[in-house]
């Protein structure tokens, strides 16, 4: 046996030798595996042999190999990951009624996936001209939208021609809401004329009212919104929501195409009932999101359902791909925008005036911005990482890790590359999946029909008393799918490390050779650094480990050319720093807003900015001396978001002005009531609408290549005249009041003064009377009580 060993050994080395050294090195990876999951699992190339044949030791090699070897191939097991087009029809437009454009490709593909092992898809994405728009108009009909309504009434022509500019295949249809008609939401006493407050007469209270299904018939949406009638309720919170999800879920009533760019304009001047406001009404039933229209066209289930969440309402109007645009008055325009931020891949925040005149700029801005914004997302499991990569079209010197591209011109090819990974087995032993690659707001999408190799499903008849399997496994245990099945007391890959504890070589002694010593010579706890299996006294490594122990990681990071690799640690050449030895070239963390490497004062030393004296900040943009370089760079965005927000109107480059040079992305802000002390503090002076020169401040952060603002906006007013002579007047007539009580007092204390000296003086008096003087005047006092006694008083009875 000893000289079988000993030729496939020599040949093996004499074979080994005339490969290249790339093969070498696979090589290395895939012998050392001991069955067949590991042999897979070291390294693509590697395959395994279940040939019982097959003479060479180790059955871990390339398939080429394998061959050289001698093993049959019809029993080599290996990695087989497969990447087909199944479908690939090229990008087109929208050209005819029974045509459909064509704005993702490939349309299908199937994936044969390796545990471990990424495979990368090409995806293409291009706007389709001319492509069908359902735009669907929901009006708040409440008493103060009165004037909008007749604005919307009289655009006819004007709204032909702004969507014609759009596009030529479009469809309208209109909608109207209030709110639930129960107390306390309207008043019992107006049910009937909730406008009689107003000594107006209108509608009676009604929660959504859908009126013309998407035409394009233009005529017939300007009758519809004539015919509609205004109503009323208590409060300036609508029912809006309720009226939004019957849009989405009713289907087949509103007529929404599946193909087309599905758009609702909400035109509102109130904020919105949200899920657990029906309470007030005693309405507890949870939203269904189900369609309650009866055949008038009146949601039946006003009465009956809560409002909707914000979170349910997103969740439909992606899974329906329907776009909506808020159109709200000043006064309501910040919450509607904290709502779009959340669902802002398929929501559009405007500004709309008080008599709706400017609603046909609005949706050609809002239409516009969605056709210029592409996101994808998809429905992969668990175990399956799917990661997008893209440039946008040129919009960056490379590509970048993300599923969106915002800005796309019309007729511009975005390529997107999906990295696949099969990351682990399903639990449920489901080896096939089906996966959705979709467009956000669009019904175009990619499937991926996926197929996951098996992990070494060999299945053979065990035999035992096979003598050459036997021979294979030293005689201790016999072979079975290329691997030994091992005999009691016997184990390893051969089958020849002993377990029985009565032999030298025991088991617990083999797994003490494969436990380190620490500083103090004790045998640490972990067999193999718990990255391996100890074979019969020596450690055999998990993929990713190595070392006589396993506690080296392998340097998966280390380039050749600008690195050695020293026990899972990069050792840098000459001229290169960095864990990954790659900080000389790479400036990009370096690279702030404005586009300048540590903004022109510093150098970029392994990703942070080296500034030079007396320069500080991040990239090097505070200057004691002079203005912050970020704060002016910022100054003009934050300048136009105070105006915007102080209604000194808005600014029509505030797109462009708000965005990084270098990466096209859109500052993130907020306006807060403070800022916080330890943040870089910015000011801003503008002159508001009153004309009063007034100072704001902001503070900003830079997290990757993202722009945070905080701004802490100051609204200066006039001084009021009234108030101020008022006040002074007052103050006049108190401080006067107080003066005479004040003189009063003090001659009121004198004259007290004054008195008590004359009693005192009138007290030191004497008087001298003469004795035999009389006075003239008689005088009798009346008893209290006269008695009853006749001796003592005559008028007694």
């Amino acid at each position: 046996m000893s000289i079988r060993i000993s030729l496939c050994d020599l040949l093996l080395m004499v074979i080994l030798t005339g490969t290249t050294i790339r093969a070498l090195t696979i090589d290395e990876q895939c012998m050392h595996a001991d069955s067949c999951e590991r042999c897979l699992g070291a390294h693509l190339e590697c395959a395994w042999c279940t040939d019982k044949t097959y003479q060479v030791r180790s059955r871990c090699f390339t398939r080429s190999q394998l061959l050289s070897f001698n093993c049959s191939e019809e029993e080599i097991y290996e990695n087989q990951p497969v990447l087909d087009l199944l479908q690939q029809k090229p990008l087109k437009d929208y050209e005819t009624l029974d045509d459909l454009a064509v704005q993702v490709t490939p349309q299908r593909v199937y994936l044969k996936l390796v545990k471990g092992n990424t495979q990368r898809v090409k995806l293409s994405y291009r706007t389709a001209r001319n492509n069908p728009l359902d735009l669907y108009v929901l009006m708040d009909l409440t008493w103060t939208m009165r004037d909008d309504k007749d604005t919307l009434e009289q655009l006819g022509t004007a709204l032909t021609q702004t969507l014609h500019n759009l596009t030529d295949n479009y469809r309208l249809g209109f909608g109207s809401f209030a709110d639930k008609p129960v107390m306390p939401l309207i008043s019992h006493k107006w049910k009937k004329n909730p406008c009689a407050a107003e000594r107006a007469t209108c509608e009676p209270t009604y929660g959504y009212r859908h009126h013309l299904s998407l035409t394009d018939d233009i005529k017939a949406f300007t009758t519809a919104v004539a015919g509609s009638k205004i109503t009323g309720n208590l409060d300036n919170v609508e029912g809006g929501f309720d009226a939004l999800m019957q849009v989405i879920v009713c289907q087949k009533e509103i007529g929404w195409q599946q193909q087309a760019r599905k758009v609702v304009i909400l035109v509102t001047d109130g904020f919105m009932h949200f899920a657990g406001d029906g309470l007030l009404a005693g309405i507890v039933k949870r939203n269904d999101k189900k369609c309650h229209l009866s055949a008038a066209g009146e949601y039946t289930g006003s009465l009956e359902y809560d409002y909707p969440s914000l979170e349910e309402m997103y969740r439909e109007l992606l899974r329906r791909k329907i776009n909506v645009i808020f159109a709200v008055t000043e006064q309501v325009i910040s919450t509607y925008h904290e709502m779009s931020v959340l669902m802002k891949e398929i929501s559009n925040v405007e500004k709309l005036s008080a008599d709706s005149s400017n609603i046909l700029e609005l949706i050609k801005k809002s239409y516009e911005s969605f056709i210029k914004r592409t996101q994808f997302g998809d429905n992969s499991p668990d175990h399956i990482k799917m990661e997008y990569y893209t440039d946008c079209g040129g919009q960056f010197p490379q590509l970048q890790k993300r599923n969106y591209c915002n800005n796309v011109d019309l007729g511009k090819e975005i390529e997107f590359f999906v990295d696949v990974t099969l990351t682990e087995y399903p639990k449920n032993g489901v080896y096939t999946q089906k996966i959705r690659v979709e467009e956000a707001s669009l019904n175009e999408f990619m499937n991926i029909d996926v197929e996951l190799q098996r992990p070494c499903p060999c299945v053979e008849d065990p035999e035992p008393q096979n003598e050459y399997g036997r021979f294979q496994c030293d005689d201790r245990g016999y072979l079975n799918c290329g691997m030994c099945s091992c005999d009691d007391g016997w184990t390893g890959t051969y089958c020849n490390c002993p377990t029985d504890p009565s032999n030298a070589t025991t088991n617990e002694a083999l797994l003490l050779q494969c436990r380190p010593k620490d500083k103090d010579g004790q045998h640490a706890p972990q067999v193999c650094s718990n990255h391996g299996e100890c074979d019969c006294g020596s450690c055999s490594c998990d993929p990713g480990y190595t070392g006589r122990f396993c506690e080296c990681r392998e340097c998966v990071d280390c380039e050749e050319d600008r690195a050695e690799c020293y026990c899972g640690q990069c050792v840098c050449k000459y001229g290169w720093s960095g864990t990954r030895c790659n900080c000389k070239e790479d400036t990009e963390a370096c690279m702030g807003p404005t586009g300048e490497v540590c903004s022109q004062r510093g150098t970029c030393d392994c990703g942070e900015c080296q500034c030079n004296k007396p320069y500080l900040g991040k990239f090097c943009e505070i200057d004691s001396q002079k203005d912050n370089k970020l704060c002016q760079f910022y100054e003009p965005c934050v300048t136009c978001l105070i105006s915007q927000k102080q209604g000194m109107g808005a600014c029509e480059n505030l797109t462009e002005i708000c965005t990084s040079t270098e990466y096209n992305d859109r500052f993130t802000y907020a306006f807060v009531p403070e800022l916080d002390p330890d943040s870089v503090q910015c000011l801003v002076r503008i002159v508001n609408k009153h004309g009063i020169s007034c100072d704001s401040y902001f503070g900003y952060s830079v997290v990757g290549h993202t722009n945070y603002l905080s701004i802490q906006a100051v609204e200066c007013e006039p001084p009021n005249y009234y108030a101020i002579v008022g006040y002074i007047s007052l103050f006049t007539l108190l401080a006067g009041l107080a003066l005479i009580l004040l003189i009063r007092w003090c001659v009121n204390r004198k004259d007290a003064r004054e008195y008590a000296r004359f009693e005192e003086e009138q007290a030191k008096t004497v008087n001298q009377e003469n004795p035999i003087y009389r006075d003239p005047v008689g005088r009798y006092t009346v008893p209290k009580a006269l008695s009853v006694k006749y001796d003592e008083n005559p008028f007694a009875s």
